[in-house]
């Protein structure tokens, strides 16, 4: 799974794990591989979703 970076308008953050995020009307979806859902995100708030590396490198 990957890890999001979710910036929101105020300027907070949260990182969600997820294999997706998909938007969808009003707001944002993270999936899990299952198709269980991980997040339930209101796109107003939201400034940006940014994908993270999914690994590390030296």
């Amino acid at each position: 799974m990957a890890r999001y970076l979710v910036t929101y308008i105020d300027g907070d953050t949260e990182t969600i794990t997820a294999e997706r995020i998909d938007p969808s009307g009003s707001q944002y979806i993270g999936w899990v591989g299952d198709g269980s859902v991980a997040a339930y995100i209101p796109a107003i708030n939201v400034r940006s979703v940014v994908r993270q590396n999914d690994e590390v490198t030296g």
